[in-house]
């Protein structure tokens, strides 16, 4: 998310597809403490409780200091909304890649990085780049991740490259709502808000507002939406 939200990734269904996917690269054993450690700084973090957070994962790291998960979420508190310190950010998603060089989430954590910087062309080659590394993501990660393709061609300029895209990955039949949203991204940048949130709503209709949220979300990194809580965004049913 909001990398926790999508680095955190994002919703329990995208978490648990990028936990699958790492799997066969054999993430270390971690302790009762240590888990209990990361819980406790995650729950610290969703209520913006940062430095209370910041200690647990600082105890955590004195116990497992080779645990990629510790440098993934102090990456996304860093880079929290209302903290945004991206020079304190980039070492822990960099780190935590270093962990894991054959794991597809820290990678994910890095591209979501420079898009929440705007650093679209940086943010377009690391989707490129997981893409082509990882040729069978499952589904739900590989739509997200041609979807935010997508929206650095749009804020590139590159409107054909970004219908492209589209036009080879998605459908309105596809089992997520990128189709949907990618719709309402052109609408955003094209300078039709209404358009925008009617396709909005119409993916919400269709995949219910936990399913949306990941892609609701980049919206709101790019200032075409309220930052508002996406239990009801502007004119999306409720």
């Amino acid at each position: 998310m909001r990398l926790l939200h999508i680095f955190l990734f994002l919703t329990l269904g995208l978490a648990s597809a990028l936990a699958q996917s790492s799997k066969a690269v054999g993430k270390p054993t971690v302790s009762d403490d240590v888990k209990k450690l990361l819980l406790e700084a995650r729950d610290m973090r969703v209520k913006q409780r940062y430095s209370e957070a910041l200690e647990k994962l600082d105890a955590a790291e004195k116990l497992s200091p080779n645990l990629a998960d510790i440098y993934a979420l102090r990456g996304d508190i860093y880079l929290a909304p209302r903290r945004r310190d991206f020079d304190l950010a980039l070492p822990q998603f960099e780190k935590a890649a270093e962990l894991q060089p054959e794991s597809p989430l820290p990678r994910f954590n890095l591209a979501e990085f420079y898009f929440v910087k705007h650093d679209f062309t940086a943010a377009l080659q690391a989707f490129t780049k997981l893409i082509t590394d990882y040729p069978k993501l499952p589904m739900v990660i590989r739509h997200l991740v041609h979807y935010k393709r997508a929206l650095c061609e749009l804020k590139l300029g590159h409107r054909a490259a970004a219908d492209q895209i589209i036009a080879e990955n998605f459908t309105f039949m596809d089992d997520t709502p990128a189709y949907y949203f990618c719709k309402a991204a052109i609408a955003f940048e094209t300078g039709a808000p209404d358009k925008g949130n009617e396709w909005v709503k119409r993916g919400v209709a269709a995949f219910k507002a936990p399913n949306c949220e990941p892609y609701y979300d980049a919206f709101k990194e790019l200032r075409w939406v309220p930052d508002l809580d996406f239990a009801t965004p502007p004119n999306a049913p409720k």
